[in-house]
Order: structure tokens, then sequence, then C-alpha cells
């Protein structure tokens, strides 16, 4: 999702991997910039500390990725009070759908501005995501269909 920003140069940042930082030494900012693009405002909640762990729930995730010591330390305060697995999976489906639809709308030409005025409609409604996947994916199938057409 995080590509509709993606520069040159953002992109040989994101190679430069850490511990510290999960896959890319600005995910927390485009995190931002994806919430403020769905009208949320520029706000991180991955940066959020943990209680009881005190360190920020992205760190944590990495940290639990990598083998990290304060993955120890999250195992010994008790794993399942700091991530809601079902909830988590929940919200991944429904970044995966808003990634589908920014993807296959922009694919077919449209201007990142509309796609984001559409999406910060139905984003916190995982049934109109849904919907409108399906709907991108035909539009953009239909487009290609054209315009292979035109071409024979």
């Amino acid at each position: 999702m995080f590509l509709a920003w993606a520069t040159k140069e953002r992109l040989e940042r994101a190679e430069k991997l850490s511990f510290k930082d999960a896959g890319s030494p600005a995910l927390h900012k485009m995190d931002a910039m994806l919430n403020e693009a769905l009208g949320l405002g520029h706000i991180c909640p991955l940066m959020n500390i943990v209680p009881g762990v005190n360190e920020p729930y992205l760190h944590c995730l990495h940290g639990l990725t990598h083998g990290n010591p304060i993955s120890v330390r999250m195992v010994g305060m008790g794993l399942s009070n700091v991530f809601d697995t079902a909830n988590l999976l929940s919200r991944a489906e429904v970044d995966l759908n808003i990634f589908r639809t920014l993807l296959y709308r922009r694919a077919a030409g449209e201007e990142l501005k509309e796609i984001w005025k559409l999406l910060s409609a139905i984003h916190d409604n995982p049934d109109d995501l849904r919907t409108n996947v399906t709907i991108a994916a035909h539009q953009l199938k239909r487009r290609a269909e054209l315009s292979n057409h035109a071409v024979t």
C-alpha cells in the first residue's frame, strides 16, 4: 500500500533494515500518511506504547519476528495480553482489501486523490471494501479486455 508514495530514494532506504524498524525505516511515517489519506489524521497507532512492556507496538511486533530480547519479556508478561490475534487477522484482511482497491484502481488509471476519497468513506467497513475490490478487479479486467480488442 505504501508504494503509492514510493520514490527511488524511499525504496533505497527500505533496503537498509534494522531490528528497530520493521521492514522500512519510515514505516511509522508511511502508516501516518495512510491514516491521513483515509481522513483519520496524521496518526500512527503502530507507535502506541504497549502497557506492561513499555515499548511501541511496532517494535514489539518486529522483536517477535526476529527473536529480539523484547520478545522474551513479552512472553513472560503474557503474549495473549499484547496481541489480539483475531482482530489482527481481521485488520489484515481490511488492509489487504485497501491495498487491492488502491492497486487495481491505479492500474486502471484512476488518480490517487479520487481513490483515497473513495477509501476514506469505506475504510472501516469490511463488507464495502470486499465489494469494492470485486468491482475494481472487474473494471480492471474489462479495461484490459477492451485494450486487447483495440490492439488486434
